[in-house]
């Protein structure tokens, strides 16, 4: 008699696999839903973190004007601006030649003599109307002030031009410290005169911005404190509630960053008598995007149409 042999089942091992595999998985969802709304959890710190690390937008870019003014010859006064661009994690700087020449309300004037006669705003007026740029805040430093910064960032290894004492001569790049810095950043007899000093401000500050990321996190942790502590050592339009509603934008830019700091030199030509700087009329063409804002893209959904 012929033996009749079972099939061997195919398939249907899996169901009852896939069942339990579900069932364990919304079972452990529930769990941890019930462990989330049950315990002594902060959901507020949650919340508060999430928005920590939104992305910036056009509103938060800023540009502002540093002065360094050491009220002593003959040092010469410095015109830094930073545009601070925190959703493309970038900061450009440009230095403004002290004797770049500048019409306001009708007078002609150079820089430094408009921020001798008028104060800071009368430059940010010059500047506005030759560099076609609006200056949103400023900040006025003094010797106490630009040190605080550069131990806030630390020191920058850079190359100093020979024959400047009380720097080593040197072909490869030496270590500065705030001191040094500041002696470097107001030296008034570099061989090309202002246009060399202002670009070479610009460059060492760019170098002390971009920071190691170990740096970087000790300036995240005390962005605060150190907020406070400039803000009492510098003559300046920067409020508080400026720094509140941008201090996320600041996080996110050097969370996230690597080397955000970058230059521009400003562009143009010396006088007949080589004693004032007269702004390149292409300048502001070479810098514009960094300041105007990408259009708005609109989108039209098909039942609009």
């Amino acid at each position: 008699m012929a033996q009749t042999r079972k099939k061997k089942k195919k398939g249907h091992v899996a169901v009852p696999f896939l069942l339990t595999l579900l069932l364990g998985i919304v079972g452990i969802g529930g769990v941890a839903m019930y462990v989330y709304n049950h315990l002594d959890i902060n959901k507020e710190n949650v919340v508060e973190w999430n928005s920590t690390v939104k992305k910036p937008t056009a509103a938060d870019n800023m540009t502002i004007l540093f002065v360094l003014d050491e009220e002593s010859d003959p040092c010469p006064v410095t015109f830094l601006m930073a545009r601070l661009l925190p959703a493309d994690k970038r900061v450009v700087f440009f230095s403004f030649p002290t004797n770049m020449l500048a019409v306001v309300d009708g007078k002609q004037d150079t820089l430094e003599g408009f921020y001798r006669d008028g104060g800071v705003q009368r430059v940010e007026a010059a500047i506005e109307n030759e560099a076609k740029i609006h200056v949103d805040r400023y900040a006025v430093l003094n010797s106490e002030g630009f040190q605080k910064i550069c131990n806030i960032f630390g020191g920058v290894y850079f190359l100093v031009p020979s024959g400047i004492k009380g720097f080593e001569d040197s072909n490869t790049p030496q270590y500065l410290g705030p001191n040094q810095m500041e002696k470097l950043v107001t030296y008034p007899f570099f061989d090309l005169g202002e246009i060399d000093r202002s670009a070479k401000t610009a460059d060492m500050i760019t170098e002390m911005v971009n920071v190691s990321d170990s740096d970087r996190e000790r300036l995240l942790a005390s962005m605060d404190s150190n907020f406070k502590a400039l803000v009492n050592l510098m003559d300046t339009d920067i409020t508080s509630v400026d720094y509140n509603d941008h201090k996320s934008a600041l996080k996110y830019m050097w969370t996230y960053g690597k080397t955000i700091g970058t230059f521009r030199i400003v562009t143009g030509n010396l006088g007949e008598e080589g004693d004032v700087f007269l702004l390149s009329d292409s300048f502001y063409r070479s810098v514009k995007d960094f300041f105007e804002e990408a259009p708005e893209v609109v989108t039209i959904d098909e039942g609009e149409q």
